[in-house]
């Protein structure tokens, strides 16, 4: 989705900066080496192609159901949107490679779970609590090709809505649904995606931290990943979405995730507050009771803090 993929491209440069960290603080021209450079080769031709499929594909799923169709859109934003792809990576990797500068391993990895954090949160509140339902309605499964209308996606409930949005691969005429495009970028993005991150992290901290079996810590560096993206990821993107519907109910605008009552004009000021409160709390609370050191995700992610921690010990 075009709001979602400003921050899961920075979530991609990010997590291959870590990735490369050992190699590129060794390097004395870090954007001379062929980590940068193969970076941008996966930014380019792997990651900004499958958000591109999805927008011409499926513009209104891809908008978050902001536009009608195809020809709706600006130009300008069809170009933004494919420039950002790239540049949002590049703004990643960059931060990520200045943290592990810093030698801040651990923030290094938070940097490129922030891109998650942001990419989980508009998929499940967005920016008027129905993120969720956006996401789940796919006019390309219906005759007619209906608008998307409040509680257009979950009106049957959200498990319900969640099974056909996964198993349903074709429309009446025929034509490959929003899921199957999905499952057609994954098999183009993630191996290139999967090989970098582990090939990178097999070649470079784990030689110094696990001698011997660079593999199967690689592996297991690479499990610990996937799961903190949906469960750290996910999981703090979830408290925001309660906690800014939270504050929202106490503003006077209604339980906004679950009736879309700030859809009244009169609600829209306290609407805006609410992320303006709501926000700075939740990552309060993520941070001292789940990320913070000594808390339990910061001991889940070890795996992948660790040979970091091991490597500053060594400079």
């Amino acid at each position: 989705m075009v709001q979602v993929d400003v921050f899961w491209g920075y979530g991609w440069g990010a997590s291959l900066a870590v990735a490369a960290g050992a190699q590129l603080l060794k390097a004395e021209k870090p954007y001379e080496t062929s980590y940068w450079a193969k970076t941008l080769v996966f930014l380019s031709l792997f990651w900004a192609p499958t958000g591109l499929l999805l927008l011409i594909r499926h513009p209104s799923w891809e908008t978050m159901q902001a536009a009608t169709d195809f020809y709706a859109m600006s130009e300008w934003l069809v170009l933004a949107f494919g420039i950002t792809n790239i540049t949002q990576g590049m703004l990643g990797f960059t931060v990520g490679l200045w943290l592990l500068r810093q030698g801040r391993w651990y923030a290094a990895q938070m940097n490129w779970l922030l891109g998650y954090f942001g990419m989980f949160f508009i998929l499940l509140y967005g920016w008027d609590g129905l993120g969720y339902d956006r996401f789940l309605y796919d006019r390309d499964m219906f005759a007619g090709s209906p608008a998307w209308t409040p509680y257009a996606g979950t009106g049957a409930g959200v498990v319900a809505a969640l099974e056909k949005f996964l198993l349903t691969f074709t429309n009446p005429a025929g034509n490959p649904t929003v899921i199957t495009t999905l499952l057609t970028d994954g098999l183009w993005l993630i191996p290139p995606f999967a090989y970098l991150l582990l090939t990178w992290t097999q070649q470079g901290v784990l030689r110094d931290y696990a001698p011997g079996r660079e593999f199967v810590a690689s592996v297991q560096l690479g499990l610990t990943y996937l799961v903190s993206v949906f469960l750290v990821g996910l999981g703090c993107a979830a408290v925001a979405a309660l906690t800014v519907g939270g504050v929202g109910h106490l503003l006077g605008i209604g339980e906004v995730v679950w009736h879309g009552s700030y859809y009244a004009p009169q609600n829209l000021g306290a609407h805006a507050l609410s992320y303006v409160i709501g926000l700075p709390v939740a990552v309060a609370i993520n941070w001292y009771l789940l990320l913070a050191p000594g808390r339990p995700f910061y001991w889940f992610m070890k795996p992948v803090w660790a040979p970091y921690e091991k490597l500053a010990q060594r400079r």
